[in-house]
Parts: C-alpha cells; sequence; structure tokens
C-alpha cells in the first residue's frame, strides 16, 4: 500500500513522464529547487521553446529587416533581381522590347548630358565640403571613399558585362548589362546621400534625380535596355555600400602604415574621376 506521499509523487512521476513524449512542440521545462524536492510539493513550471525547434516569429522578422545589413542591400537586391527577370534570356515581364519600341518611335535624342552628369553627385558632394557644409566626412575622406567606390563600380560592372555578354539594342556590341554609365551615377549619387542626405532630404532627391536622369538618357538614346539600367543601379548603390563598409579598415591600415607619408588628392582627367596619392619613401 502507497502513503499520500508516495501516490503524489507517482502522479507527478507519470505526468513528467507523458509531457516528455508529447514532443518538442509542447515540451516544457520545469526547475526542481532543493527545498521544493526535500517538501514533495509540486513545483512551478514553465514552458520554454526549445532549442531544436526553431520558429520564425514576427519577432524574428523585425529583427531580420531592421538590421542595417538587410537596410543596406534590400534596394540594390531588388533592383539586380527585377534586371534579371527582364533581360531577354529570362524575359518573365517582357519589356526591354516593348519599352524600346516605344522609345524609338516617339524620341529621337543625341546628346553627350549623360557622359557628364554620372560624377556629378559625387562632385556635389565633394564641392559642399570645399565650401565648409559638413558631411560626414571632411574632404580627403569623401575623395577617398568616391575614390574607392569608383574602382569597385568599375571593377563590378566591368567583369558583369564580360560575364554575361548582352547584346545592345542597336546591336553594336555584347556589353550591355550592366550599363555603366547608370552604375556609376548611382554610386555617386549614394555617397552624396551618405554624406549630405541626413542633413537635408533635398540633397537626396537631388542626386537620385540625376542618376535617374542619366539612366533614362541611356535607354532614350538606344544605348541600354531597360534590364541594363535597372541592374546598373543595382549596382551602383552596391558598390557605394561596399566601400563604406570597407573604408574604416583600410583608413587604419593607411594612417598606421603611411602615417604622415602620404598626401591623397582628388583627379579629373579626360572624363575619369579618381584619386592620386603621393607616397615619401
Amino acid at each position: 500500500m502507497i502513503g499520500p506521499g508516495g501516490g503524489m509523487r507517482g502522479v507527478l512521476a507519470l505526468v513528467w513522464a507523458l509531457t516528455l513524449l508529447a514532443g518538442p512542440a509542447v515540451r516544457a521545462q520545469t526547475r526542481w529547487p532543493a527545498d521544493t524536492q526535500a517538501a514533495g510539493a509540486v513545483p512551478p513550471t514553465r514552458p520554454l521553446r526549445p532549442d531544436s525547434l526553431r520558429v520564425f516569429t514576427p519577432g524574428r522578422l523585425y529583427r531580420l529587416t531592421g538590421s542595417p545589413a538587410f537596410r543596406r542591400t534590400v534596394v540594390p537586391a531588388t533592383l539586380l533581381t527585377l534586371a534579371v527577370l527582364g533581360t531577354e534570356k529570362v524575359d518573365v515581364f517582357e519589356t526591354d522590347e516593348a519599352l524600346r519600341r516605344e522609345v524609338t518611335a516617339r524620341v529621337h535624342l543625341q546628346t553627350s548630358l549623360d557622359d557628364q552628369l554620372r560624377h556629378v553627385p559625387a562632385l556635389a558632394s565633394l564641392g559642399l565640403s570645399l565650401v565648409g557644409v559638413k558631411g560626414r566626412h571632411n574632404t580627403l575622406n569623401q575623395a577617398l571613399l568616391f575614390g574607392l567606390a569608383y574602382t569597385i563600380n568599375n571593377t563590378l560592372t566591368s567583369n558583369l558585362k564580360q560575364l554575361t555578354h548582352v547584346e545592345r539594342p542597336q546591336g553594336n556590341s555584347f556589353d550591355s548589362f550592366p550599363s555603366q554609365h547608370t552604375s556609376a551615377a548611382f554610386s555617386a549619387a549614394r555617397l552624396l546621400d551618405k554624406e549630405y542626405g541626413g542633413r537635408s532630404g533635398w540633397y537626396r532627391v537631388g542626386g537620385y534625380t540625376v542618376a535617374t536622369a542619366t539612366g533614362a538618357l541611356r535607354i532614350a538614346k538606344d544605348n541600354h535596355w531597360l534590364s541594363d539600367v535597372l541592374a546598373g543601379a543595382g549596382v551602383g548603390l552596391l558598390s557605394t555600400e561596399l566601400a563604406y563598409w570597407v573604408y574604416p579598415w583600410l583608413h587604419r591600415q593607411l594612417v598606421k602604415g603611411l602615417g604622415d607619408r602620404a598626401v591623397v588628392l582628388p583627379l579629373y582627367l579626360d572624363g575619369s574621376v579618381g584619386v592620386t596619392a603621393v607616397v615619401l619613401l
């Protein structure tokens, strides 16, 4: 015959065994303090989510979409995805040919304005810094960031052109995807945004308006498909984001290795923009 205390402990053992067999979805973890075990009382239970069961909750989604990495890459990733889906090889949207027919039927444009517009937002950022408008970085660091973003952008765009081998609308070459002009323009616009967008939204609006106009001119002149321009915008934004991500580490290495023995100056030559580094050996 089992006494009252033994019966209670038997019931608790049975409940605990059934709980373990119920599976991870309803499993509860119970803590048994030493004084509770000695008294034979029923301990309080608190259900916890087991480590083996990972639930994609609204909180997890918020942490993902609210992370800095997501905010910096979501727009470039979306533009690149739309560009790929719109190319002739994939042609989900069937927009490239349709837009070109409309443009060539209605627009006959000859201009070189797009050649000058692509670097205007970045030069505007440097100009604002030179006249004393305080941005996120000083003039020298802005010039270095511009040079780094320009290098990353040119490398990514050139390699993508060779890799994709897309024919231009006029059929004169196979380096259409993505648009180099649009890529450079959006890279420069993103630099202006990061340096001065926090001071006034008009800097942001101006930079992206110039970049969008550059892409539109490339389509109007029949130099690129719409997918080329969308891809160029995505690569351009991503290039500047990469430059701002890499630059703090690169700056530390330059300061540590060169100290006061190096001078870096912005450079503009034959339509190309970059930086010149002078190192005293």
